[in-house]
């Protein structure tokens, strides 16, 4: 990935100050470390339900923002993320990181169960749960198995990374969650306007948008030319403007943070581009706009 995105499982499996069990392509650990610096922006290859017991911090999507603080809990799709510091910047959180491909194998016999569930449209990159006492329950019985001396046998932590997954789709409070495991399920790739909806934002390679994707770069150029009409890098820029436009007529950022917050490589490319297309400077356009 970009200099300035981390693999945050990288960092998190191969860290001995963070508490953490891992078997075969599972792990959760305990993340006790304060957010230095604001945004950090990090990379995961598998989803993550995030579980907060300290502090708390302050997640951006293309659509929104998500703060989560003590006994909040979310589940985040693998893929780069935006995260900021809230108050002192004290976070402490259990990550249980899980890949698709384990989400389907607990299902497997769960089809009619899953089925039954209400389906959605909608696609989020940070889902909030919503949670009743079974979830809370099940989170503080991970943690004690972090202070155990010796950790358990493997079979029993997988059936604990299973009774997650049974746990949210039997309160069914969680839909833009089951849709995901209703994906995974199915085996199907997360669809590619989803992907790039969610993503625009980040400044990554070419390489890495497809590799996102699941595809070579010469299928991901193809395909995305065939389902947006246009080569990924206009659209690309086209998407980061008008996102910072949106921006520029909504927020206070300075012209620094939009042009971060947008996905440009940095402020003189976006002021570039900008006044291409708007023949205004952003600045000069910002001060266009009605006041209030």
């Amino acid at each position: 990935m970009r200099k300035d995105i981390f693999n945050w499982y990288n960092f998190l499996e191969a860290n001995p100050l963070f508490k953490q069990v891992k078997v075969d392509e599972l792990l959760f650990a305990a993340y006790d470390c304060p957010l230095e610096g604001s945004p950090i922006n990090y990379w995961v290859q598998k989803n993550y339900f995030c579980y907060i017991i300290k502090g708390g911090a302050r997640w951006r999507t293309p659509k929104a923002d998500f703060t989560f603080r003590v006994g909040d809990a979310a589940f985040l799709t693998r893929g780069a993320h935006r995260v900021f510091k809230i108050d002192d910047g004290e976070f402490c959180a259990l990550i249980i990181f899980m890949p698709d491909e384990f989400i389907a194998s607990a299902l497997r016999n769960e089809l009619d169960t899953l089925e039954k569930l209400p389906k959605t449209d909608e696609s989020e990159a940070v889902i909030p749960l919503r949670l009743d006492q079974t979830l809370i329950d099940y989170f503080g019985s991970l943690l004690n198995y972090l202070s155990q001396s010796s950790p358990p046998s493997k079979s029993l932590l997988k059936l604990k990374f299973k009774e997650l997954v049974l746990n949210i789709i039997g309160n069914n409070r969680n839909p833009l969650v089951t849709q995901y495991f209703r994906m995974a399920v199915s085996n199907k790739k997360k669809d590619l306007r989803s992907i790039m909806e969610e993503h625009f934002f980040f400044n990554l390679k070419m390489e890495e948008f497809a590799d996102m994707t699941g595809r070579s770069l010469a299928s991901f150029r193809r395909d995305f030319k065939k389902q947006f009409g246009m080569p990924p890098g206009k659209w690309l820029k086209n998407k980061r403007l008008e996102h910072a436009q949106f921006l520029l007529k909504t927020t206070e950022l300075n012209i620094n943070e939009i042009a971060m917050d947008s996905g440009f490589e940095n402020t003189s490319h976006f002021i570039k581009a900008f006044k291409e297309i708007y023949n205004l400077t952003p600045l000069k356009y910002k001060k266009t706009l009605p006041m209030g």
